[in-house]
Order: structure tokens, then sequence, then C-alpha cells
């Protein structure tokens, strides 16, 4: 399915800092190549409370706990309605089962909790289809690298990986390589201004090898970044992978949630032009 999408097809990683349905989602779908379901923490709260509620440990969680669409859900898809994307794909984020059992202080839940995002997001993978429009899941675990453990840990993913054609996921900190190589996403979402060492970047080239696309996060939403300083980490982290523009994705390194609209602006404009750059071919003597 991801074959569809273009070349440095841009995307944002998952937040946009609106308190308004409409401008997140009129955003979401027009500033990017690949749209996707905007989150509102100024409304929702962050990426724990979205789910889970303010207060995580007093919330009484159980399966069958009742939740809402996102804000955002039906300004979407009216979007989506007035501009499907050529490519016919369109990308939904949850905050992952390892992340919401550790604000639950239980690990044991996440096989549960995983069970429960994907009950609620295949609602919205079956709307999107009846429109014609296919579902990449990103499954959102920022602090992997201190959630997984044990070989069995990627398990927690696979009531998520049934939901939808495609799924993926996004890791904000240092990325446990080993951990990402054995769940084997269809995409991976990751912070590449932390820095790529070797055993990263062989990684990198095994998975985009088997298939999986690579979403850079080149640009830092609360750091003033310019083009040319993004360019230079993409182009250090392409000569290390040897990956190409056909599996390659351009994406902040986190949401711009909490970030100023004007910023948010920027960071799509910037993510843009970097992406045009990289497609413009080469000028010729």
């Amino acid at each position: 399915m991801l074959e569809r999408l273009p070349a440095w097809a841009t995307t944002g990683v998952g937040s946009l800092p609106y308190t308004e349905g409409a401008k997140a989602a009129a955003q979401a779908v027009k500033a990017y190549n690949l749209p996707f379901c905007p989150q509102l923490p100024r409304l929702e709260g962050d990426m724990v409370a979205e789910w889970l509620g303010a207060d995580p440990a007093g919330c009484g969680w159980s399966p069958d706990r009742d939740r809402q669409r996102p804000r955002a859900w039906e300004w979407l898809l009216r979007e989506l309605r007035m501009r499907p994307p050529e490519h016919g794909i369109v990308k939904l984020q949850v905050t992952g089962p390892l992340t919401l059992a550790r604000a639950l202080d239980d690990a044991s839940l996440a096989p549960s909790i995983a069970a429960w995002l994907a009950s609620n997001v295949a609602e919205q993978v079956e709307v999107l289809a009846a429109r014609g429009l296919d579902a990449l899941l990103v499954v959102d675990e920022p602090g992997l690298g201190a959630l997984a453990h044990g070989p069995d840990v990627d398990r927690a993913w696979d009531p998520l990986r049934a939901v939808a054609a495609a799924w993926g996921l996004h890791v904000c900190s240092a990325v446990p390589w080993d951990v990402v190589e054995r769940a084997a996403p269809d995409l991976i979402s990751f912070d590449l201004r932390l820095g790529l060492d070797d055993a990263g970047a062989a990684a990198i080239a095994r998975l985009a090898a088997r298939g999986t696309r690579i979403a850079w996060g080149v640009l830092a939403p609360h750091v003033p970044d310019t083009d040319v300083e993004a360019a230079g980490v993409l182009d250090a982290a392409l000569e290390g992978t040897g990956v190409g523009g056909e599996r390659s994705l351009l994406t902040p390194t986190c949401g711009t949630g909490r970030m100023a609209p004007r910023r948010e602006v920027a960071v799509a404009v910037a993510l843009g032009e970097l992406a045009h750059a990289r497609r413009r071919p080469p000028a010729t003597a």
C-alpha cells in the first residue's frame, strides 16, 4: 500500500496547535502530502490524557471504557471529501499500549489496552474504507527504549497490526533498534536530530531492504531550524544508510501541539521545501 506514496512524502507526527477542529483538519490535509487525523492537546490533553482521562491512576480503566472520536475527526472527513489524496492513504495515530500501561503503572495491562485501542481505531479505519481510503496506523511509543523489556514485548502490538492495511511505530527518544527490527513495522518514525550511530544506520538499512518506510524526523518544532540545517542532517543519514527517496518520508521530530500555530505552518512549509528540493532533478552542465 505504501508504494503509492510519493518519494519524500511529508506528514505530521500527530498533534497540532489548534483549538478548532476545522483549522486543524484543514492544515493536516492541505499542508502535507500524507494527511493525518490531528490530535489537539489544547482540547484533549496530552497523549495519555487523550485516551485515559486527566487522572490515569484514578480513572478505573477497563477494556470497555467508552471513548469518543478525536475532536477533529468529523472535520477531517469533510476535508478528505473535498480534497482526497491521490494516493488514497490517510494516517491515524494512537498512543501505544506500552505507554498507556506505564501511565497506569501496570505493564500487564498492555495486551488488553492494545485490544481496546484496536477496537476504537477499527471504526475509523472502516469509515475511511467506505470512502475509498486506506489507513496507515502509527502507534506512538515515545519512550520505547525504557518500556521494551523482553523479546516478546512487540506482541503487545498484535491487535493494532491487524486493524489497518499498514502500521508503523513512532519513537521520540533513543530508538531500541533491536525491538523495532523484531516488530518489523511498515513504517518507523523517529527523531533523527538525536543522532544516528552505526548500529542504528545498519538497522535502518536492513528495515528498508525488507520494505519498511523511514519517516525521518528532521525538523524540531521547538528549535528555529532552517532548511539548510535539516538538509545536512538528512544527507548524513542517507549516506550512512543508503536509503533513497522512494523509501523516505519527512516529518517533524515530534508533534507541534504545544507550539504556536505560526510555528506549525513554518514547519510544514520547511518540510515541503525540503521535499521539493529532493524531488527536483539534478542540474546538468
